[in-house]
């Protein structure tokens, strides 16, 4: 079962990691990028299901030692990407 947990949070990790790189190379179309609104929107809300998919992950990969460094790693990325962007939605903001 943690196996499969971690496997499964260590897949959603780097599926979100690909999905922030091609929402971030969208352009915007015509009324005023709702479409990129739409896509960042949806988004965040996949980032919020898979990092309690990862709290979960990260208690059971406890529970087996091998699994602990490989999920506390996708933890750790999926903390970082979304500062990351958080960052630079303010910077956006900003300038």
């Amino acid at each position: 079962m943690a196996k499969a947990l971690v496997s499964l949070y260590v897949i959603a990790v780097l599926a979100l990691l690909a999905t922030a790189v091609a929402i971030w190379r969208l352009q915007c179309e015509s009324f005023g990028c709702m479409g990129v609104g739409v896509a960042w929107f949806a988004w965040a809300i996949a980032f919020c299901v898979v990092f309690v998919l990862g709290l979960f992950a990260r208690n059971k990969a406890t529970l087996v030692a091998a699994f602990a460094p490989v999920c506390n790693a996708a933890w750790w990325l999926q903390l970082l990407l979304g500062v990351a962007l958080v960052a630079a939605w303010v910077v956006k903001r900003v300038m």
